[in-house]
C-alpha cells in the first residue's frame, strides 16, 4: 500500500539485532532486500497474510478526517474516508476500479476516472521485493542518496511491466524511509511522487510504518497516521465488488 514523512524514531529494540551500516561498495541490492524482509518480520510471515485492515487519521488540503484501508491478496483494496459527514469510497475488486464520491457525482458507485484507476490498480497486497525475481522484477543498487539529511541506499526496482520505482533504505536499520515513482501519464506526467515512511511499529511480529506522507512535485498532497492495524481479519468480498446496478 502505498500514499513525506517527518522521520520519527524507529523501534530500536526490534531492529537492533540486524543493525548495520556498511559502505555502499561492501553491500549488494540482494543483501539489502534480504535484511529488509527479515527486519520487517520475515518473508514467510508476510506471505501468510490473508488480509489487512488499517484505521487512521488522514490529512489533505488543511483538513483532517478519519479513514479505513482494507486489502486482500492479490490486489483487492478499499479505502473509506469520512469528510464532513460524507463518506467517500475508493475500491478495486481485481477487475474494476470504482468509487463513490459525494462531492463529484452523488452517492452512486461510478467507475474510477481512468488516470486515477491506472495508478490505483497497480497496487499489490504483497511487497514487490518478496520473491522479486520470480515475479520477473529486477533490482539495482544505484549508490547512496540523501533523504531529509539521512544518507540512504538507493535501490531501483524495475518491474516486469517495465515500470520503475526508487526505494531509499536507512543504512542502519535497512527499512525504506522513502519511495519514489515518476508519473507516466496524465497532466502530471513526468513529476515525481514521493512517499515517505516512518514511525515503524510492531503488529503481531510484523513491522509497519504508521506515518505516511505523500508529495507530488515536492509539495505535500496527503498524509496518514495509522492508529490501528488488524492482520488477517475476515473481510467480506462484497466490500470490494463494484455494486453494479445500484
Amino acid at each position: 500500500m502505498k500514499h513525506i514523512f517527518l522521520l520519527c524514531a524507529l523501534s530500536l529494540g526490534f531492529f537492533m539485532g540486524n543493525a548495520q551500516n556498511k559502505a555502499v561498495e561492501d553491500i549488494t541490492a540482494d543483501e539489502i532486500i534480504a535484511t529488509y524482509l527479515e527486519n520487517i518480520g520475515g518473508k514467510d510471515n508476510w506471505k501468510a497474510l490473508t488480509a489487512m485492515r488499517m484505521e487512521g487519521k488522514m490529512a489533505q488540503m488543511g483538513m483532517e478526517f478519519p479513514g479505513v484501508v482494507m486489502q486482500v491478496p492479490p490486489n483487492k483494496q478499499r479505502i473509506e474516508v469520512n469528510i464532513q459527514g460524507q463518506q467517500m469510497i475508493q475500491a478495486y475488486d481485481g477487475e474494476t476500479a470504482w468509487w463513490i464520491n459525494p462531492f463529484m457525482g452523488g452517492a452512486d458507485a461510478q467507475p474510477m476516472p481512468a488516470e486515477m484507476a491506472s495508478e490505483f490498480t497497480k497496487e499489490k497486497f504483497e511487497d514487490d521485493f518478496i520473491d522479486y525475481a520470480e515475479k520477473g522484477h529486477t533490482v539495482e543498487l544505484l549508490g547512496e542518496a540523501e533523504v531529509d539529511g539521512v544518507m540512504t541506499y538507493e535501490v531501483k526496482l524495475t518491474k516486469k511491466d517495465g515500470s520503475e520505482e526508487f526505494h531509499y533504505f536507512d543504512p542502519e536499520y535497512m527499512v525504506p524511509i522513502m519511495q519514489k515513482t515518476i508519473l507516466s501519464e496524465g497532466q502530471m506526467k513526468g513529476q515525481a511522487v514521493e512517499n515517505y515512511l516512518s514511525d515503524y511499529q510492531e503488529f503481531e511480529g510484523l513491522m509497519i510504518p504508521t506515518y505516511i506522507e505523500s508529495k507530488l512535485g515536492g509539495a505535500t498532497q496527503f498524509s496518514m497516521t495509522v492508529t490501528k492495524v488488524e492482520l488477517n481479519p475476515e473481510l467480506d468480498e462484497t466490500l470490494f465488488a463494484y455494486p453494479k446496478g445500484k
